[in-house]
């Protein structure tokens, strides 16, 4: 039977003894053998019964009860890591016990139940969220999932470009904002003249004629593309149109379903898939496009690899004034958008929030500043900057900006130091 198993094909057994010294140690007892007995099924050294099956799935299923607890208990920053292993320990071992709880049950092939592919997708999407990538098998999540997505049809949409949902905005964006100054702007400047003009300077860029080489500049205006890659994946979305908003929340749902109810069609409230790492949860998504070569100059003696965050998200999406610590290069796939964006210098002016939280996030609203409440904010000094599809723009560290999507839009952030 298990040559003819899907997920439990994938798992390298021989690796699973490396993750015993991650877990914790109340888990560590229930989780061991059931991973051991797996591995000996793949070597055809055993049978699994059916009792023995179901009995492992309620355990399992406890063990991702209690490690939920743990994982939403308190900030997220301090949560064990040994947890977070866990969580994804649970989620292979619960995926390949469904498996082979279908193949015991039902003697059509696994790949043809679309209910089940579905639900074994989410919870692998759980794990790639909430859990922390296991020792050795790195990429074993996403490998499972976007699989496991490529043997799911995709529901068509309606909407087979978004080209339609974007037209005619091309007016609205040559058109100064008054009161701000404009972003001084590049045509494909050379990395000379960016490392001496713009990134040694840290002064914002508007910077054209970069990215005309991805593919994701037609290939993700093509929604029905987007729901084959990653209709059937959970991803976070916010639910509101700012994060300062009293009634702000998040979500755990299916992409096809954020596609449909908040790109495609009016909701009553507006829902962004923001700061997302979603390339590191849909690795396909990657060859659609490439880090940019300005990413290479670094303010340390150390070149990394830039943190890579999707926002995605309908017209009328909000980020609040606020700054980043790190060099960042927004690069905008499709859509457009409108960035304003203060000088470091005039942080006492934007009147910053005193909670720990929200320290990096203005109180004043740019668009709709309230001098009575906020009267420095006169003596500040704000620039503007439209991004269309296929441009960049480079936000310096600390320089704050508050971003607008004027229409549905889909941008990339590249943070690095």
């Amino acid at each position: 039977m298990y040559k003819d198993m899907f997920v439990a094909r994938i798992v390298p057994w021989e690796l699973m003894g490396t993750v015993k010294d991650c877990l914790p140690i109340e888990m560590k007892i229930h989780l061991l053998p059931i991973a051991t007995r797996l591995k000996e099924f793949s070597g055809n050294e055993t049978d699994l019964s059916k009792k023995w099956v179901n009995s492992s799935l309620i355990l399992i299923e406890a063990c991702l009860d209690k490690t939920w607890e743990i994982l939403n208990a308190g900030y997220w920053k301090y949560v064990p890591i040994e947890y977070r292993y866990c969580y994804s320990l649970c989620t292979i071992l619960k995926a390949v016990l469904l498996e082979i709880q279908h193949n015991e049950n039902d003697d059509k092939k696994f790949s043809n139940n679309m209910t089940l592919l579905k639900s074994i997708v989410q919870q692998v999407d759980k794990g790639i969220l909430l859990g922390s990538p296991l020792l050795n098998m790195p990429d074993l999540l996403p490998t499972i999932a976007s699989q496991l997505n490529n043997c799911s049809a995709s529901q068509l949409l309606k909407a087979s470009s978004l080209k339609e949902l974007i037209g005619g905005f091309e007016s609205i964006v040559d058109v100064t904002l008054p009161g701000f100054k404009n972003i001084r702007e590049y045509n494909e400047p050379s990395m000379e003249l960016f490392y001496k003009e713009i990134f040694r300077l840290k002064i914002p860029a508007l910077l054209k004629d970069c990215i005309n080489h991805w593919r994701a500049l037609e290939q993700w205006q093509n929604i029905n593309y987007l729901s084959r890659v990653a209709g059937h994946r959970t991803v976070p979305i916010e639910i509101g149109s700012r994060y300062t908003d009293e009634d702000w929340t998040q979500q755990l749902v299916l992409f096809s379903e954020f596609l449909q109810n908040h790109i495609l069609s009016k909701h009553d409230k507006i829902g962004y898939l923001a700061q997302h790492q979603l390339f590191e949860q849909i690795p396909e998504l990657k060859d659609d496009f490439t880090i940019p070569e300005y990413c290479n100059f670094t303010d340390n003696d150390e070149v990394e690899q830039p943190d890579i965050n999707a926002w995605f998200g309908p017209s009328g999406t909000v980020s609040p004034l606020h700054f980043d610590p790190k060099n960042n290069l927004l690069c905008q796939v499709f859509g457009y958008k409108r960035v304003i964006l203060y000088d470091p210098k005039d942080s006492p002016n934007l009147y910053p929030y005193d909670t720990r939280l929200l320290n990096n996030t203005a109180q004043v609203d740019p668009l709709n500043p309230n001098y009575e409440q906020w009267p420095n904010f006169k003596k500040s000094s704000g620039f503007v900057s439209y991004l269309k599809p296929g441009e960049m723009l480079y936000i310096p560290p600390r320089w704050w900006h508050h971003v607008t999507a004027l229409t549905p839009s889909f941008s990339i952030s590249f943070w690095w130091n």
